[in-house]
C-alpha cells in the first residue's frame, strides 16, 4: 500500500513541518496464535487540539491493514488510544502493510490550532470526514504459511460406531484418542462430516470431546505424555506461545483450550448455520 503523504492541507507527519511542538507515534505489535493474526496498536498524540477532537468523536485514531496477496483490506477504528484486532489467518498470506492515522470522523469546520506552523496560522481549515489529520508509523510484515500438518486432528483421534454405548465416550490411553459414538448418532456423523454442515459436527462431536481430554491432563500427566496425541498438542500449544501444562488452570481453562486447538467452531458453527438458513429463505 502506498501512502500519499502530499496534501492541500496541513498533516502532522514526521516527514513535514505542518506542526511544530507535535508528535504521533504508534507501536504497533503483530502475532499468530491458532488461526488467528493478533495486531496491537498503541498510539501516543502530542497535541492538545487533535487530542480534544478523538475525545469529542470528532475525529478518530484507524488502522488499516492490507495483503496484496489476499486481497484483503480493512479498516479499524478507535477513540482510545489501544486497539487490539484479531483477523483469521487464512484471510492473510505473505506481505501484510499495515498503517496507522488520525482521520476526521465528521467534517470539521474553522479548524485552528496553536501548533500549526506559521504557514498555515490565521487560516481557519475545513476537514471533510474521511480528511487524514494525522500520520502514524507503518509496519510491513510477512506471515509463512502454517504447518497444517500438525494441526490434522483426525491425524490424532479417530471417531467410531459403538454398538453398546448410549452416550458418547472418549478413551485416551493410546496413541490415538478414540471417540465413541452410539450407532445413530454415529451413522448421522459418518454421513455429515464432510458436508456442508462440518463445522457445526465439529462443535457438536469434536469439542466436548477434547473439552474432556483436557480435563484430565492434570489428573495423571505423566501417564498421557508417552501418546502420540498429547505430543501433538504439546507442539500446537508451543508453537502458539502457550503451554500445555496449563491447560486446566485458572488462566487457561479446559473449555477455553479447545476452542482455541478448534479455532473458535461455535463461531464457524452458527456461521454455518446462518448461511445454511440464509439458503432456504
Amino acid at each position: 500500500m502506498k501512502i500519499n503523504t502530499s496534501y492541500p492541507y496541513p498533516v502532522l507527519y514526521m516527514n513535514n513541518d505542518d506542526y511544530v511542538r507535535s508528535a504521533f507515534r504508534t507501536d504497533i505489535a503483530i502475532h499468530e496464535a491458532f488461526g488467528e493474526v493478533k495486531i496491537h496498536v498503541q498510539y501516543n498524540l502530542e497535541n492538545e487540539v487533535m487530542e480534544r477532537l478523538i475525545e469529542k468523536e470528532r475525529s478518530v485514531y484507524l488502522i488499516h491493514v492490507e495483503c496484496a496477496q489476499t486481497s484483503f483490506r480493512n479498516v479499524y477504528r478507535t477513540t482510545k488510544n489501544e486497539l487490539e484486532v484479531s483477523i483469521p489467518t487464512k484471510k492473510l498470506r505473505g506481505k501484510i502493510d499495515i498503517h496507522s492515522f488520525v482521520i476526521a470522523n465528521e467534517r470539521i469546520e474553522g479548524y485552528t490550532n496553536p501548533s500549526l506552523n506559521e504557514w498555515f496560522q490565521g487560516i481557519a481549515l475545513t476537514f471533510e470526514k474521511g480528511n487524514i489529520l494525522a500520520i502514524g508509523d507503518a509496519i510491513e510484515t510477512t506471515l509463512y504459511e502454517e504447518n497444517l500438518e500438525m494441526l490434522d486432528l483426525p491425524s490424532i483421534a479417530k471417531v467410531t460406531k459403538s454398538l453398546k454405548n448410549e452416550f458418547m465416550e472418549v478413551e485416551l490411553n493410546s496413541d490415538i484418542i478414540t471417540i465413541s459414538l452410539p450407532a445413530y448418532e454415529y451413522s448421522q456423523y459418518a454421513m455429515n462430516a464432510k458436508s456442508n454442515l462440518k463445522d457445526t459436527i465439529l462443535a457438536t462431536v469434536i469439542l466436548p470431546s477434547l473439552v474432556y481430554v483436557f480435563t484430565k491432563l492434570n489428573d495423571n500427566q505423566e501417564d498421557l505424555e508417552e501418546y502420540t496425541w498429547y505430543q501433538v498438542l504439546d507442539k500446537i500449544f508451543a508453537d502458539n506461545n502457550h503451554r500445555i501444562e496449563d491447560v486446566g488452570s485458572d488462566s487457561l481453562s479446559a473449555l477455553k483450550a479447545a476452542q482455541m486447538v478448534l479455532r473458535k467452531p461455535l463461531k464457524a458453527s452458527f456461521e454455518e448455520i446462518e448461511k445454511r438458513n440464509r439458503m432456504e429463505d
